[in-house]
């Protein structure tokens, strides 16, 4: 199961702040709805452990979360890649950053998530809005920690 995901946000912060909060997992991480810790592995890679639940489906999953691409102040990239359940996820996410006409930054982001195995088998017809819920809280996330008075903001 493959799920394509993109949308924008502007935050009142200058780019090259954006940048560095998007492209340090210490910071980025947190912002993944469920989370629970990150042990770092190195400077760009990392185990982010998070709660998973698809219906009543529970469990917890560990993704190896790694900066694979960036590009000072305008552009980071991150893959994914773990398992859960007797299943197995991939993801790629990515922010392009650009000045915002008034001031801020306009974060452009995208995501791809493909899921296979057994949890797709049980609960496929659930995961893709649960995760289009996840994904809100994320970027709903991110924005409240670059622009805390744009935090309720609508997240493309």
């Amino acid at each position: 199961m493959a799920i394509k995901f993109e949308g924008d946000f502007t935050v009142d912060v200058p780019r090259e702040e954006a940048y560095a909060f998007l492209s340090d997992p210490n910071k980025f991480a947190p912002c993944l709805p469920t989370y629970e810790k990150l042990e770092m592995k190195d400077e760009r890679t990392g185990d982010v452990t998070v709660k998973v639940g698809v219906g009543k489906i529970r469990g917890s999953a560990t993704v190896e979360l790694a900066l694979k691409d960036e590009q000072p102040p305008q552009h980071a990239a991150y893959d994914g890649k773990g398992k859960i359940m007797g299943s197995a996820f991939n993801f790629e996410t990515a922010f392009d950053m650009e000045e915002a006409q008034g001031g801020g930054t306009l974060v452009k982001w995208t995501g791809d998530l493909t899921l296979f195995g057994k949890l797709v088998a049980l609960a496929g017809g659930l995961i893709k809005p649960i995760a289009k819920k996840d994904i809100k809280r994320m970027i709903d996330a991110i924005q409240a920690a670059l622009s805390p008075d744009k935090a309720s903001s609508a997240a493309g």
